[in-house]
């Protein structure tokens, strides 16, 4: 059982790294730069993604939960706001880090 949920983070993380690369492809190729020119800021924002998805009690979830409660007039308790890190936000955190040393070692 324990090597299936191994073998689940190291697809999601394998998945992630592709989607970080491709997109940060994309966007190079969108606006003419290079690759690494704009790692560092698809980093920021695939760890803000991943965050954001990953969390609950934040601005997202009030805003649906207020507006279900405006529809139906059932009143939602309220959660404290968590977080908990998975498998592809420490995957884009590692990887915007390792980008971002590389990126300086280079200037």
């Amino acid at each position: 059982m324990e090597a299936i949920t191994i073998g689940k983070h190291i697809i999601w993380s394998i998945v992630t790294v592709c989607v970080m690369l491709l997109l940060n492809w994309g966007v190079a190729v969108l606006f003419g730069g290079k690759f690494i020119d704009y790692s560092f800021l698809m980093g920021i924002l695939f760890v803000g993604i991943v965050r954001f998805m990953n969390s609950t009690g934040g601005m997202g979830s009030t805003s649906v939960k207020m507006s279900t409660q405006a529809q139906t007039g059932i009143k939602i308790d309220e959660e404290k706001q968590t977080f908990n890190p998975t498998v592809p936000f420490y995957t884009a955190y590692c990887v915007h880090h390792s980008s971002t040393r590389y990126n300086s070692n280079l200037l």
